[in-house]
């Protein structure tokens, strides 16, 4: 764990957002602790890119409060706000036509680099992402995920106090995700540097210090994947059919007493509702003897998903 205080970058309260008669992110609240790796996961369509681009200062909330370091009004002064951000999405945003030296010193001049900062941090960060040998190389010619690490490395070019990665490791392979986190610990832990990270990776999700899931514009869950997971614990039990896996899951299915089965590899979990553990692993008993199973996030996701339509009526959100 980084040694740098855990005080608080940018605080979230209410915030909600309308486009017309759509609610896209209502009532949300969260804090984003400094010097932390942040995950905010949600799936499509649950308002994830509307608040990171409310926090960036792209979008005018509806209601609510942004507050960054030492009180800065992130709505009222989104322009000095912007200069301490650093961005990363999914979709290459740098120009194909220039060269990846090219495209680095374009956005360090934007960021008002000076012409010896500018080739220094140039330097490192092609070290230490790997792509030294294609500085001079047009950048259309790259790979998705060599593009996708100059991408990176435009966004740290300034060093911003927060580093916003919206599904960053899409469409890279395992190799240069493992980069990717690597270079993300280094940041938090040893430089103290504060990075918001979208992913549909819950492997990804686990390597977070802390997590909030939103869906449907509302939080439904936030901590660390610790405690988000403990909260399944005792409620997930397996055990290895002696027969056809299919076969066994079918049997249990529609079972009253479970919110959710699935096979995991050869075997079959189960994930029991309320007060009926002890139903659950009666119910597993006939394939041998049941175990409990350590929680995974998507079955974190999933019972709070479950939970929330049962409680409650979605908002429309996009």
């Amino acid at each position: 764990m980084t040694a740098f205080a855990t005080d608080t970058l940018v605080s979230v309260s209410q915030l909600t957002r309308r486009f017309g008669d759509f609610t896209a992110v209502n009532e949300v609240s969260f804090d984003v602790p400094r010097g932390r790796v942040f995950g905010f996961l949600g799936p499509n369509g649950s308002g994830k890119s509307t608040t990171i681009r409310m926090i960036c200062g792209l979008l005018v909330p509806t209601s609510g409060r942004i507050t960054g370091p030492q009180g800065l009004d992130i709505v009222k002064r989104a322009e000095s706000w912007k200069k301490r951000l650093g961005y990363m999405s999914q979709k290459f945003s740098l120009y194909l036509d220039l060269t990846v030296k090219e495209n680095l010193e374009f956005f360090g001049t934007v960021y008002g680099l000076s012409k010896e900062r500018l080739a220094a941090r140039i330097a490192k960060l092609a070290a230490r992402l790997r792509f030294e040998r294609f500085l001079g190389t047009i950048t259309e010619t790259l790979s998705t995920g060599y593009r996708q690490r100059v991408a990176l490395a435009a966004a740290l070019l300034h060093e911003p106090e927060l580093l916003v990665l919206d599904e960053p490791t899409g469409g890279v392979d395992p190799r240069g995700r493992r980069l990717f986190w690597d270079l993300i610990y280094e940041l938090a832990n040893d430089e103290g540097m504060t990075v918001l990270v979208t992913t549909h990776y819950m492997d990804e999700a686990e390597q977070c210090d802390q997590l909030t899931f939103i869906l449907n514009g509302q939080l439904i869950a936030k901590g660390t994947p610790h405690d988000l997971k403990g909260s399944l614990r005792d409620h997930i039990f397996e055990v290895v059919p002696p027969g056809e896996p299919f076969a066994a899951l079918a049997a249990v299915r529609d079972d009253a007493a479970l919110e959710d089965s699935y096979l995991f590899g050869v075997r079959l979990r189960a994930v029991a509702k309320a007060g009926r553990a002890q139903d659950v692993a009666t119910l597993l008993s006939r394939f041998g003897t049941p175990t409990a199973a350590e929680p995974s996030l998507e079955d974190v996701f999933v019972s709070l998903a479950r939970s929330y339509a049962a409680a409650s009526q979605p908002a429309v959100s996009v």
